[in-house]
């Protein structure tokens, strides 16, 4: 049996407030069809017997059914369905009550925080620099979400060399980061169509090795990139059965060939002049660094009032999930500052060690280093040391020709 009515209201709907009852009693089909008639809501209208009956109603109907029902009927109220009695239920506990607050509280509290930082994209970096960089700019695990990521990608942009583009977009408490590195390969050409070979970067051209095509740019020419070493328009002298061609001065090729160029390298860098010497003197304070979230507390700081100090840590406690904690204990030593003047061979030694590495950064594996020299100018307090380094590297690459334009 059941029965559904046609009439509902615009109050609202079970989903948030209703009741299953037992309706026992004669002529059950008559209170039914009275209730279409009142613009009762009814739905699920089970048959137990024919005295007895199950429906569910809209809680705002009940007392309307019972007006309607008087005392004819023994009436039961078996369950009520929806979020208001749910609400209702769990705000009557007071431990509920307190719960959902603090849960409320930490859940809004950790989504303010990142908990996972996962970088994609990389190839000639590690993972490990590239999430030391962004440590250096702010961007951690158990930072503020509130951090300023334009700042985080020029620290990026101006921390890494070929870093080409950079995002970082939240995904809940995940920081997704993706790094583009260089610039794009360009297309080879096809070897069915004319080209040139042009510089990649400028120097001076040490040796050509064209096997098809005009050279161009005679050793020790000076080229800037874009520049033609070996041309794809050569003359045409002859036909092949020895009679001048008419008309006809020059032909197309898919220029190929090597082309050898030493590149100068002059960079700049700066030392310390002095080595700096801290000798604790006795005296020291200890205390506790203390972060909760966005609450930074440590102890010592507040205390020491060193003119020269050492500050040492050692964490105890790190814990990025649900709510970031850190605590560390902290150790503020006082020290006496010396200085000595740095030796002509410790900073040669350390200048060789920075052109290794820079050479490593920013010259193609396997190039030939042809010269290196190192020049030291001492200023007041630090030591300006100028690199300067010649290589001999292939610096060709095919350029096509579009027929009508031949300035390319």
């Amino acid at each position: 049996m059941g029965i559904g009515v046609e009439h509902m209201k615009n109050r609202g709907s079970f989903f948030e407030h209703s009741i299953k009852i037992r309706v026992e009693g004669f002529e059950l089909r008559k209170l039914l069809t009275e209730c279409v008639q009142r613009g009762i809501t009814v739905k699920d209208v089970r048959t137990i017997s024919d005295i007895e009956v199950v429906l569910i109603l809209m809680k705002w109907d009940y007392e309307k059914f019972l007006s309607l029902a008087k005392n004819r009927y023994k009436i039961t109220v078996l369950n009520e369905y929806g979020y208001k009695p749910t609400i209702r239920k769990a705000f009557h506990k007071k431990s509920t009550i307190l719960g959902l607050i603090i849960f409320a509280i930490i859940m809004f509290y950790q989504s303010s925080f990142v908990s996972e930082i996962q970088v994609s994209g990389y190839r000639s970096y590690s993972e490990t620099e590239i999430r030391d960089s962004l440590r250096e700019a702010g961007l951690f695990e158990g930072c503020s979400k509130d951090i300023d990521l334009k700042n985080v990608k020029l620290h990026i942009y101006q921390e890494l060399d070929n870093i080409a583009w950079m995002g970082v977009r939240y995904i809940g408490n995940l920081a997704e980061v993706t790094i583009v590195e260089g610039t794009i390969t360009p297309k080879p050409v096809d070897k069915s169509k004319p080209c040139n070979i042009v510089a990649k970067k400028e120097g001076y051209v040490e040796k050509t090795i064209a096997r098809e095509g005009k050279i161009a740019a005679e050793p020790g020419t000076y080229v800037k990139p874009g520049d033609i070493l070996v041309s794809g328009i050569v003359p045409v002298t002859s036909t092949a059965y020895g009679t001048p061609a008419v008309g006809l001065t020059e032909r197309y090729v898919h220029a190929s060939g090597e082309v050898y160029a030493k590149i100068p390298y002059r960079l700049q860098c700066y030392q310390e002049k002095y080595d700096y010497i801290k000798k604790e003197t006795g005296p020291y304070i200890l205390g506790i660094r203390f972060e909760f979230g966005d609450l930074k507390i440590n102890t010592a700081k507040h205390l020491y009032n060193y003119d020269n100090s050492i500050y040492t840590e050692k964490e105890i406690l790190k814990i990025v999930r649900p709510i970031p904690i850190t605590i560390g204990f902290v150790k503020i030593s006082e020290v006496e500052v010396s200085r000595i003047e740095r030796s002509q061979t410790e900073l040669k030694k350390e200048a060789n060690t920075l052109t290794r590495s820079v050479i490593s950064e920013k010259v193609p594996e396997n190039t030939q280093i042809l010269n290196k020299s190192l020049k030291f100018v001492s200023g007041e307090n630090i030591i300006e040391v100028v690199i300067i380094f010649e290589t001999l590297e292939e610096i060709g690459v095919k350029k096509e020709i579009i027929i009508g334009n031949t300035t390319d």
